[in-house]
This record gives structure tokens, sequence and C-alpha cells, in this order.
């Protein structure tokens, strides 16, 4: 699911402790920082989000996310 990034998502995100990365997903191995089912996941990693906000950003949430 693809959502627009803005202002507002990234100041929610940290107030309520959003969780949606791979870092945050009981299917991410931490030790080849590589998905548990072979997902593609450079669009859903945290350093993709802690960069500085850029027009036309989105917020990519994977169907296989599953909270730690």
């Amino acid at each position: 699911m693809h959502l627009r990034r803005d202002a507002r998502f990234d100041e929610e995100a940290e107030r309520f402790a959003l969780r949606f990365t791979c870092e945050h997903c009981a299917c991410f191995n931490a030790g080849t920082e590589r998905c548990r089912h072979g997902w593609p996941n450079a669009l859903h990693r945290l350093a993709r989000y802690q960069q500085p906000l850029r027009e036309g950003d989105e917020v990519v949430f994977c169907k296989e996310f599953e909270v730690l």
C-alpha cells in the first residue's frame, strides 16, 4: 500500500511511535538485513524514512508486515 508522505505523516509517526518498517517486522532477519520471505525491502527500510522529506515521497507499507 502506498501513502503520500508529508510533514504531518512524519510528525504523527514520531508522536505515536508508528512501526511500519522492516526493522520492526517479525519477518526481518537483522543478520542478513533481508526479508525472511524473500521480498525486496529497499522501500520499507527505516533509513529511507529518516531522510529529509522530498516532494512526491511516499510511504510504502509491506503486505507481510508483522509487528514484533
